[in-house]
């Protein structure tokens, strides 16, 4: 059985395509021309050239294959870059799934994000039936994600069969590029973190969210969405981990979110004019989402697909350890 994957060589799809040849399927990735396929090396696996939005290019890649796992995304957190998040996460969405109808693919199973999530007005957890507000602040990364499930369930309507599976900040190995949650923890071990804004978030562990994508695979109900979360955490409890595991000092400055938020609004302002392929590391957005007390429930997923939750700070331990073992932060 050949495994259509995009976003093979992302965070993820890197995990992703190591759990699927581990179980004996046959991979095939789509990489974009001219990218870094270093996640990719000692794998046997089938590499295809082409963009999500080479349409002609998915429908040759598809041919085949039976399931398909579109992992793919553009991930920022700049307001500079709306257009080319709408253009890979929503057109992206709508042409792969269109390759997968006119390929007769059996399955597919999209990864959104946590993000795609509404809060919930009561205050409690957040689950599969909150949608997002659009007239409250979102990141154009999260408004793209809520907007390519719609996609999903046009498709679904046509007859296709997919599954969303919704993963928080995902936390682990082979984050080659690095995500900002590896980011982070590059940053503490160098000491290069000298302030930090108080907030919590969802995390989830990378094997949780392989763990879910499979379960989804196989055992999710056409057209709905399971949150994959590994727990609920404060900043302060991660920064304690991190920084006990690291043997560094944590930093200096804690900084209240209504300090940081017109410097944060500042600082991106000058961040995208003159540095703009430097990510920032808070913005405005993200400092009002780690505040904002949205939290979720992977209920759905523990009672329809049996999914299990893991230990975030294993996680954690996990990503440190492969970040080592690369010599990207010191031996212990």
């Amino acid at each position: 059985m050949t495994t259509f994957v995009t976003g093979g060589t992302g965070h993820v799809g890197a995990n992703l395509v190591r759990a699927l040849l581990a179980r004996g399927e046959g991979v095939r990735a789509l990489v974009r021309p001219g990218s870094d396929q270093r996640p990719f090396d000692g794998l046997d696996l089938e590499r295809v050239e082409g963009d999500l939005r080479d349409v002609p290019t998915l429908e040759r890649a598809m041919a085949g294959c039976d399931r398909a796992y579109h992992v793919a995304a553009f991930v920022s957190l700049r307001k500079g870059d709306a257009d080319e998040i709408f253009n890979s996460n929503v057109l992206g969405t709508r042409y792969v799934l269109s390759a997968a109808e006119k390929q007769k693919v059996k399955r597919v199973v999209v990864c959104s994000s946590f993000g795609a999530v509404g809060k919930n007005p009561d205050g409690g957890p957040s689950d599969e039936t909150h949608t997002v507000n659009p007239f409250d602040t979102h990141l154009d990364y999260e408004l793209s994600k809520a907007i390519s499930e719609i996609e999903v369930h046009r498709a679904v309507n046509r007859g296709l069969d997919a599954v969303i599976v919704n993963p928080c900040g995902v936390v682990g190995p082979h984050d080659y590029r690095p995500s900002s949650v590896g980011k982070t923890i590059l940053d503490l071990a160098h000491q290069k973190m000298p302030a930090y804004v108080p907030g919590a978030f969802e995390f989830v562990s990378v094997k949780d969210v392989i763990a879910g994508h499979l379960l989804a695979m196989d055992r999710g109900v056409k057209g709905e969405r399971y949150i994959l979360s590994s727990g609920h955490h404060t900043l302060d409890e991660i920064i304690d981990h991190l920084t006990a595991r690291l043997g560094v000092p944590r930093p200096r400055f804690k900084i209240p979110p209504s300090v940081m938020m017109p410097i944060a609004a500042v600082s991106s302002l000058v961040m995208r004019m003159f540095f703009p392929d430097v990510p920032p590391r808070f913005t405005p957005g993200t400092i009002k989402i780690l505040n904002g007390g949205k939290h979720a429930t992977t209920a759905k997923a523990q009672r329809e697909l049996g999914f299990v939750p893991t230990s975030i700070f294993d996680a954690f331990d996990e990503a440190i350890a492969w970040f080592r073992e690369r010599g990207d932060i010191p031996q212990a």
